[in-house]
């Protein structure tokens, strides 16, 4: 009998989710879902993989009975007006991670990891914020976005107000806030905290590399007829057969070049401002100094 997930890694995006997942995945007492991301409770969005109770589960046939955990990480959870709450009806005593970063700097590596994925088309940040008045439109959308509420950079890069939502939905000894700065200074000691947190074992890995750098394409003409293809196989309802596509969109993948923007300072300082009274909101929420952020 295949068991239900406990433990949720609800986002936010570019916050070191698929780092954190990576980690917990080596703990013998953790067993992490076939697919990282299976978006299957995000009903509200356009944004998911799975949509069948029975073909979620599937990704976790293969966990052990002695696992305490069943755990997967869908970063888009948070960002989502349903999903905590389509979470909490499927197993009311879920355990939940949330990973967080200064927006600023989130906005950034969100804005890039969309161009990689297709879903953004415009490769100036600056260009790409200014875009989302007209886009709340239903305008200037890429055909390849799965869901143009993710390129409402202001709101999905308000964490404060997200884990406000989330406070009041998830009972306090049941969620666990992470700072991505202290993920990258001191792995190990977040890693045990948040196994101290779920009441396992201590464990300590070997290496904490951090996993899902950022990546861009090679190609950006190339990677937009993949997301046109892929848009195309969505809509009319294609499964598979996209090897060799698959295999071409992977070669157009670049670990190492350096982002072709500069990050103009007369803009950060309109980010920080528009970001800072969603940072005091998360300050007070989560207890945690971030004057670092501001």
């Amino acid at each position: 009998m295949t068991r239900s997930p406990n433990l949720f890694i609800i986002g936010a995006p570019k916050c070191g989710t698929t780092s954190m997942i990576s980690y917990l995945s080596n703990h013998p007492d953790i067993f992490v879902s076939e697919v990282k991301e299976p978006h299957y409770f995000n009903t509200d969005s356009g944004h998911r993989y799975y949509f069948e109770e029975e073909a979620y589960l599937s990704l976790f046939k293969s966990a052990s009975p002695k696992c305490d955990y069943l755990c997967e990480g869908s970063v888009w959870y948070l960002y989502s007006n349903v999903a905590i709450t389509n979470i909490l009806k499927f197993n009311p005593s879920a355990k939940f991670l949330i990973l967080l970063r200064n927006p600023t700097d989130m906005f950034f590596s969100l804005h890039q990891e969309l161009l990689f994925g297709g879903s953004e088309t415009e490769s100036d940040p600056y260009k790409a914020w200014e875009l989302q008045n007209i886009r709340k439109e239903g305008k200037k959308i890429p055909i390849g976005c799965s869901d143009p509420r993710l390129l409402q950079y202001g709101n999905a890069c308000k964490l404060g107000s997200q884990v406000e939502k989330a406070s009041k939905l998830i009972a306090k000894e049941n969620i666990k806030y992470i700072l991505l700065d202290d993920l990258k200074s001191n792995p190990d000691s977040v890693y045990n905290d948040v196994l101290k947190f779920l009441k396992i074992k201590e464990w300590h890995l070997d290496s904490y590399q951090v996993v899902n750098k950022k990546k861009v394409r090679k190609f950006s003409s190339l990677a937009r007829l993949f997301s046109f293809i892929t848009f195309l196989k969505k809509k009319i309802g294609i499964k598979g057969g996209m090897g060799i596509a698959s295999k071409i969109n992977k070669y157009n993948v670049s670990h190492d070049k350096s982002l072709s923007y500069k990050k103009d300072i007369e803009f950060q300082k309109h980010l920080k401002s528009y970001f800072l009274e969603d940072i005091n909101l998360l300050e007070s929420l989560i207890n945690k100094d971030l004057t670092h952020w501001k």
